[in-house]
């Protein structure tokens, strides 16, 4: 039984091709949010589990830190730049969200900052717009 789509959907055929590519542009962006949020569902345990053993490295750390046990450069590593130990700040466990990796634009949709050309002053394209090709 071979479906046609003048029977499955044939208000369809009444709009204008913009209407359409619209539409499979928004169908595929729903289809790769679902995607997307399922992956992110699947990594939650994950993440539970990664924050658990942050918070038990952490309090051993802040242990070792306070008996004196912790070396002079290990200190160092877990404090913020004014000297202050703090290692929640340093070591952060991680989300569920930031363990599903982001799809990248390809190079032709990103945007790139002008720069002024320091001899004739004119706007040219950033080096980075340079080496992408875009220039």
């Amino acid at each position: 039984m071979a479906a046609t789509i003048d029977k499955i959907r044939p208000e369809l055929l009444s709009k204008s091709d913009a209407e359409l590519e619209r539409l499979a542009a928004e169908i595929a962006m729903a289809q790769a949010e679902k995607k997307r949020l399922a992956d992110v569902a699947a990594k939650e345990e994950l993440a539970a589990e990664a924050g658990a053993r942050v918070e038990r490295v952490v309090a051993d750390i802040k242990w070792l830190h306070d008996n004196d046990l912790l070396p002079k450069r290990v200190a160092e590593g877990f404090s913020r730049g004014d000297g202050m130990f703090s290692p929640a700040m340093i070591l952060r466990a991680p989300t569920a969200e930031s363990l599903v990796p982001r799809e990248k634009k390809p190079a032709g949709d990103r945007k790139f900052r002008r720069r002024k050309d320091p001899k004739t002053g004119e706007y040219v394209p950033s080096k980075a717009a340079q080496k992408a090709g875009m220039a």
